[in-house]
């Protein structure tokens, strides 16, 4: 293992090759069974400064704001498989959008979540977030919203996909294998104290979770606090929030398609766009910005390649889930949520580290 700017990597072995796998699989143009991980620190304010920040964030884009620092609720109410998302929290990002570009990476790029715990250090964590789901376990490609506590054996997951007629559904998923990409958080599932925000009636231009994003990352800047070995001082946030009132524009990635896509607007047009809601379910993922990057507008220092924000839904009383992008209705909207800052996170199978390499062969 070495380290170096704050950042870490090491060799870890993976699981992520399911058991009736062939033995010959290739990931990309490796043909090792290792998964380079590499992780960075991140900061982490006091929950009363994070209410203060996200406060500071919001207060432009809704009409009513509200942050405090309370006990979480129980969360299973809210169809999760753990009561809190507290206790040794770490956000962990997982392959990358170059595994659903390219047709050679649909059939490979298959992952675990209890592999992906062992190596963040956290065995039989508490995982939630967004990712993509298997294609072996549901037949074609589809939405993931993972929400597992592994050591519990308690899964309410759940996947969503496009039909043949266009339209889309949403069912239970009965594992804890993914597939191409994920953003997680992976704790103990503890109820402790959190940050609540609520938000009603948008009257800016971002969504909820990307102004709470933005808000953060000018915020650091204006303090220029520093954290221990980083390039940068950065905040990662990992949540569950609900979309109380109104309706949110979100996608659901079809099957997938047989050439190689570029990333833009031939993905936008690929992906099928819905209208749903409320009473959704959100699990959230998101970073102000890369800790192994000092500048992160730089086009040569790639850091880890980080998704600086990802979330994914679900409803408990309709057959509704994807990818959430913003909301429809700005004047009916309420989004009320809970959030904890992660001290570290880290980078499990780049895909674009894997690319870069696979050029430079060339």
């Amino acid at each position: 293992a070495s380290s170096s700017g704050g950042v870490s990597t090491r060799l870890l072995p993976t699981h992520f090759y399911p058991a009736a796998a062939n033995k010959s699989r290739k990931m990309g143009c490796s043909t090792s069974r290792n998964a380079d991980v590499a992780s960075a620190k991140l900061y982490v304010p006091e929950l009363k400064e994070l209410a203060t920040m996200l406060q500071t964030a919001l207060k432009d884009n809704f009409e009513t704001v509200e942050t405090e620092v309370t006990e979480c609720i129980d969360l299973t109410k809210w169809g999760c498989a753990a009561p809190g998302i507290g206790g040794n929290c770490r956000i962990i990002d997982v392959g990358g959008v170059p595994n659903l570009l390219d047709p050679k990476y649909h059939k490979s790029a298959i992952f675990q979540l209890p592999s992906v715990a062992e190596q963040v250090g956290l065995k039989g964590a508490y995982i939630y977030g967004a990712c993509a789901a298997s294609h072996l376990v549901v037949g074609v490609n589809a939405e993931l919203m993972p929400t597992e506590h592994i050591s519990k054996k308690c899964r309410c997951t759940k996947y969503s996909k496009v039909l043949e007629d266009g339209s889309h559904t949403m069912e239970a998923y009965d594992s804890s294998e993914f597939g191409l990409l994920g953003n997680f958080v992976a704790c103990d599932g503890k109820t402790t104290p959190v940050v609540k925000v609520r938000v009603k009636k948008r009257k800016g231009e971002e969504n909820f979770v990307s102004c709470m994003r933005k808000g953060l990352a000018k915020a650091l800047e204006e303090s220029k606090v520093n954290v221990d070995g980083a390039k940068s001082a950065q905040i990662g946030i990992g949540g569950v929030f609900k979309v109380v009132s109104g309706k949110i524009h979100g996608h659901v990635m079809p099957d997938f398609k047989k050439t190689v896509m570029i990333d833009g607007p031939e993905v936008e047009e690929w992906l099928n766009f819905y209208e749903m809601g409320p009473d959704l379910t959100c699990l959230s993922v998101f970073l102000s910005g890369d800790p192994a990057k000092e500048k992160q507008e730089s086009k040569e220092d790639f850091g880890l390649d980080l998704r600086l924000e990802h979330t994914h839904f679900f409803s408990q009383s309709k057959k509704e889930g994807g990818h959430y992008h913003f909301d429809k209705t700005p004047d009916d909207v309420e989004y009320v949520g809970y959030f904890l800052p992660a001290p570290v996170v880290y980078r499990v199978d780049n895909a674009f580290a894997r690319e870069r390499a696979c050029q430079a062969d060339k």
